[in-house]
């Protein structure tokens, strides 16, 4: 990445950010709690994904798809899979998809093990908390989607004032948390989102979420180096 880049790069790179921001913005969305009409709506009417990669726009799409004309009784469908899946709610046999890094890094899948204070070791040097009304731990899936929000947001606050350096430092600040925290565990917490939900939306976000990570971390390494 330049240090002086022509302007109309600058807003290229500002169009990159902004749209990476509202992706992540959604996706952490999604996980951190049911889906109601409103976010349904919102979701379904969003601006179709600006991807040059067809298989995201795809995705993107499948989930506008899944949520569009929601019904109340699709509402709470989609309720009992969240509660199911990522809550462990219903049979005992039922599959399970929880989705804290912890679990999936873990030596015995438990809650709140190393990932849990790398993550906080991190949020405290960015200057980041989560929301204080989510109660979930810092290393849920919801929180650390917001966390790449956030940073999104300061990139392109960097570049709008002009700080190509600092929006620098955000965007391999980025790149280290998407390879660090959230690659090395979605390929097996998607897998199990699939099998619990067994078709329908969430088992579309899981393949969006796994595609979208997968794809950021490339054109992320692609700007900053």
């Amino acid at each position: 990445m330049n240090q002086t880049m022509p302007a109309e790069l600058v807003e290229n790179l500002i169009d990159f950010c902004e749209n990476r921001s509202r992706v992540y913005a959604l996706l952490s969305r999604c996980y951190e709690t049911e889906i109601d009409a409103a976010f349904a709506e919102t979701l379904a009417g969003e601006a179709s994904l600006a991807s040059d990669d067809p298989a995201l726009a795809d995705g993107f799409a499948a989930l506008q798809t899944d949520l569009a004309d929601c019904d109340e009784d699709a509402l709470e469908q989609l309720a009992v899979v969240f509660d199911r899946a990522f809550f462990g709610m219903g049979p005992r046999t039922a599959q399970k998809a929880f989705p804290y890094e912890s679990v999936y890094t873990s030596e015995g899948g438990l809650m709140m093990q190393d990932a849990y204070s790398e993550v906080l070791r991190v949020y405290r040097g960015a200057g980041f908390a989560k929301n204080p009304g989510f109660k979930e731990p810092e290393d849920h899936l919801a929180v650390e989607l917001a966390f790449m929000a956030l940073l999104c947001g300061r990139a392109v606050e960097a570049l709008r004032a002009g700080d190509e350096a600092g929006a620098e430092r955000q965007l391999r600040v980025q790149l280290a948390f998407v390879q660090e925290h959230l690659l090395n565990w979605i390929e097996r917490f998607a897998a199990d989102v699939r099998k619990a939900a067994e078709g329908g939306f969430y088992f579309h976000l899981a393949t969006f979420t796994e595609a979208y990570l997968r794809a950021d971390a490339a054109a992320l390494a692609d700007v900053v180096e």
